[in-house]
């Protein structure tokens, strides 16, 4: 969350493309995102490329490896740089299949709330993923259990790095601060966003995480506060 990339902007403004590419475990659909992206590509400033040559840090098999749930994520975009994620999937979130993500090291133009941006170095967590639902209802409370997942995920790996009472304790800190801030103590080291579209009697939604995990300057990272032990340095958090 900073304000670098002006490499990323620089690129935009010379009119040049963000590398993007799609990955799926369920055959056929690889082709059919790209058809869909391909649509609105050039307003996005997108180029659609082959495995590996977006160039993006972002380990695509580890990710694929790890992967249980049944629906949402199955289906992947990565990049190494990109405007925002959040503003991408949400012009494409209705056509789109359900639980697609999209990831990307670095963002220029990301979103925050209300009029908010949000610029990331690289070492933040960013990713976008889309979701359906028919009950208008259930929406004001997505964006709290999203942020919910991701402080008990956090939680989760810190307590496999580094065990210990002391280590636990400070897990404590970490906090959702209403409406969709994540907090470690009284610093920011995340967010989670939500915007919606409704068609055809659904509501597509789009999810959007940061998370601060080992960007390098500026602002608290996870991975600082709790890998002491410099093994455990530069191990993918999530």
């Amino acid at each position: 969350m900073s304000a670098r990339s002006m490499s990323i902007d620089d690129q935009a403004a010379a009119g040049g493309l963000y590398n993007v590419e799609v990955h799926s475990n369920e055959p056929g659909m690889r082709c059919t995102i790209e058809q869909v992206m391909l649509e609105n590509a050039k307003e996005h400033c997108l180029l659609i490329v082959a495995r590996g040559l977006s160039h993006s840090s972002f380990s695509v098999t580890a990710y694929f490896d790890e992967l249980v749930h049944t629906s949402i994520g199955r289906h992947l975009i990565v990049s190494k740089s990109v405007s925002s994620t959040q503003q991408i999937l949400s012009a494409y979130n209705t056509s789109l299949p359900r639980g697609t993500v999209f990831v990307t090291d670095v963002q220029s133009h990301g979103k925050g709330r209300g009029n908010n941006h949000w610029v990331s170095h690289a070492g933040c967590l960013m990713f976008s993923f889309t979701d359906t639902f028919r009950d208008g209802r259930s929406l004001p409370c997505v964006q709290y259990l999203v942020s919910v997942a991701v402080i008990e995920a956090v939680k989760s790996y810190v307590a496999t790095l580094e065990p210990g009472e002391t280590y636990l304790a400070q897990l404590s800190k970490l906090k959702i601060k209403w409406p969709n801030d994540l907090y470690f103590g009284n610093e920011k080291i995340g967010g989670v966003l939500c915007n919606s579209n409704f068609k055809n009697g659904e509501y597509f939604m789009t999810i959007g995480v940061g998370f601060n995990v080992s960007n390098e300057v500026y602002f608290m990272n996870i991975l600082s506060l709790f890998t002491t032990n410099q093994s455990n340095r530069g191990r993918v958090l999530i």
